[in-house]
């Protein structure tokens, strides 16, 4: 079976499979990590995906608006790698909560999710 899937306005994806439940998988994938077309913060279209490396030469996968500067981040799963949006409290590292602890609140009302779909915008100094 093969699928075109429409992640955004100007992303789209072919996807194979041998069956129904490896192409429910694959089209979930596509949904959950690319479609983004719109900052969770200020609602704007205009977005970019952008990978960094840190010193350690670590991946570091957002979405980042190029207009209020807002970015939702990604994880990856320890089983097989794959990359997910951080939208849930639960999922942001120690130093994450640390540095977003003013979401706690929100997150603990509101089964775990953050506000804004986990969109924020990064300031250093939050924790003090």
């Amino acid at each position: 079976m093969r699928c075109r899937i429409k992640a955004t306005n100007d992303l789209w994806f072919e996807v194979d499979a041998e069956s129904e439940d490896d192409l429910f998988k694959q089209i979930s994938r596509v949904q959950e990590v690319f479609s983004h077309s719109n900052c969770g913060k200020c609602s704007s279209p205009n977005v970019k995906f952008v990978c960094r490396h840190d010193s350690s030469e670590n991946d570091w996968l957002e979405v980042v608006c190029k207009d209020c500067r807002a970015k939702v981040i990604f994880g990856r799963t320890k089983k097989g790698g794959l990359i997910y949006p951080k939208i849930r409290w639960d999922q942001l590292s120690e130093k994450q909560q640390e540095q977003r602890i003013n979401e706690k609140a929100y997150a603990d009302n509101n089964r775990g999710y953050l506000p804004d779909k986990g969109w924020f915008i990064y300031k250093p100094n939050a924790a003090k």
